[in-house]
């Protein structure tokens, strides 16, 4: 059997998808804790256990996201760019004391200009989506990733599609229909399909485009000596810099940034703290250890997580039966697909 590139560095490293479940956080070593998320140097467990969990917490990061994203933008009125602009500004700053990049090295990569590109256009679609859509439909499109993946994979680096990566993905958007032919509910008022929804399911799509190019740039990006650090930092700076030029050249509003009250700040901080910076970095490192499809497996979690925490925070939730039962379709499709793709593997 021929097996592509990203397969047999996975065949090499089956042990990272071993038997059991990660172990609860009770019986976590502090220590491994601490230097996950403040490490003086890059420094990552070798467990396989270790690496699913730290996985699970990106992913769950990232289910938070559309959710986080949405309340300071339409809850607290916060303007989009310059949420974007403070939010990896903050997070710049963390990494500003424990990274040291190897500048030299990294502007010589011949990764860097597609890589930069793919970052600065996912931050920004990624954060819009979520301003003009409801956090489940941007969290429906995002996983869609794996089999955008396979796509790419298969136009761009002429690696072999998984069995049966049609066939989920027929079954996978069959579900996504499900769920968009009816209303979402938020705070129990349908709130129905409108323009703006439309425009955000855009930008989610070509959100989940650069996702994609953006999880194959990083895995190649070990070949090249890429620290997960570097990766990150390189990506803080460039969508710091977006961010800021855009919100100037915009002319927003900084006026609701005066007015946020106790929970605006501790959103903000959890946007900030958890999800750009430790979601982001403990992301990094999964993909460059255990390679994109494998990360990708666990992306059902993040629908869990948007559909629990949207309705916590904004009120959202589901309306009708047949948007349950699109949910399971995809999130069905979606495991089946990745079951597959791994036992190729």
């Amino acid at each position: 059997m021929v097996y592509s590139q990203t397969e047999k560095i996975l065949l090499g490293r089956k042990d990272v998808l071993g038997p059991g479940l990660p172990q609860p956080l009770l019986f976590m070593w502090p220590m491994k804790v601490r230097d996950a998320f403040f490490p003086r140097k890059m420094t990552w467990p070798t467990s396989s256990r270790w690496w699913l969990f730290l996985a699970l917490v990106a992913h769950t990061g990232w289910g938070a996201y559309p959710v986080l994203a949405r309340y300071l933008q339409t809850e607290t009125g916060l303007p989009s760019m310059s949420l974007l602009a403070v939010s990896m500004t903050g997070a710049a700053l963390v990494l500003g004391f424990t990274v040291r990049p190897r500048w030299r090295m990294l502007l010589r990569q011949r990764l860097l200009p597609a890589f930069l590109l793919a970052v600065m256009v996912r931050a920004v679609t990624n954060l819009l989506a979520a301003r003009f859509t409801h956090a489940i439909y941007v969290q429906l499109i995002t996983l869609m990733t794996p089999w955008v993946v396979a796509l790419l994979s298969a136009l761009v680096f002429h690696e072999r599609a998984p069995r049966y990566t049609g066939r989920t993905a027929l079954v996978g958007t069959v579900g996504a229909g499900l769920i968009l032919s009816a209303s979402i509910e938020r705070y129990g008022v349908p709130q129905h399909l409108t323009a703006s929804d439309l425009l955000g399911l855009g930008l989610a799509g070509i959100s989940v485009f650069s996702l994609a190019w953006y999880m194959l740039l990083v895995r190649r990006s070990r070949s090249a000596q890429w620290r997960g650090d570097e990766v990150f930092f390189l990506q803080a700076l460039v969508v710091m810099t977006v961010g800021w030029g855009a919100t100037w050249w915009l002319h927003e509003d900084w006026t609701p940034w005066t007015q946020m009250g106790t929970q605006d700040w501790l959103v903000f901080a959890a946007f900030v703290g958890f999800v750009l910076y430790g979601a982001n970095r403990l992301q990094i490192a999964a993909l460059q250890r255990m390679g994109a499809r494998a990360v990708s497996a666990l992306l059902p979690w993040r629908m869990v997580v948007v559909l629990g925490l949207g309705f916590w925070l904004l009120g959202e939730q589901l309306s009708s039966l047949r948007q349950v039962i699109g949910v399971l379709l995809v999130v069905g499709a979606l495991v089946g697909y990745l079951g597959v793709s791994q036992d190729e593997a």
